[in-house]
């Protein structure tokens, strides 16, 4: 009978310490995911400038090559639902009848392009986020970027 006792409250203190030690390991998942999303969080609500692009598009661009993120064959990156994360900026342009057209540029194709380029060309054009995307783990996977100086 003693054994018996003995044993089952190893299993409870076997049991009590994976429970704990899950517990945690999801709490400080949940905290670098939180760091990670402020990031681009930062952002939010906020004028920015083609400078401020330039950083986010090159943090998103070193994030998918860090995690080692497949790309499709036009180059573009695969969302995994983990790590990936993908972002496409909108430009409009006005033509001569005043109408609005939304030219869309994904983070690859800029990047390709030279993001020092978009920076030098664009570093005093004001945009802002107009949308922020999360995957099923909580972590930023698409950000929309807007020029917003031929709206106003």
């Amino acid at each position: 009978m003693k054994k018996q006792f003995i044993f089952i409250i190893m299993i409870l203190i076997i049991a009590i310490i994976f429970v704990t030690l899950y517990f945690l390991s999801y709490r400080a998942d949940q905290n670098e995911i939180k760091k990670y999303n402020l990031n681009y969080e930062k952002y939010l609500d906020k004028t920015i400038y083609g400078t401020d692009v330039g950083s986010i598009i090159n943090f998103a661009i070193n994030n998918n090559e860090m995690y080692e993120i497949e790309k499709s064959e036009n180059g573009k990156y695969l969302d995994d639902d983990i790590y990936c994360v993908r972002i496409e900026v909108i430009i409009p342009t006005q033509d001569e009848e005043g109408n609005i057209e939304e030219n869309i540029y994904d983070m690859e194709t800029i990047n390709k392009l030279g993001t020092d380029r978009f920076v030098q060309n664009f570093n005093l054009y004001e945009f802002e986020i107009k949308k922020i995307n999360y995957n099923s783990k909580g972590r930023v996977n698409y950000i929309e970027i807007q020029n917003i100086e031929t709206l106003n």
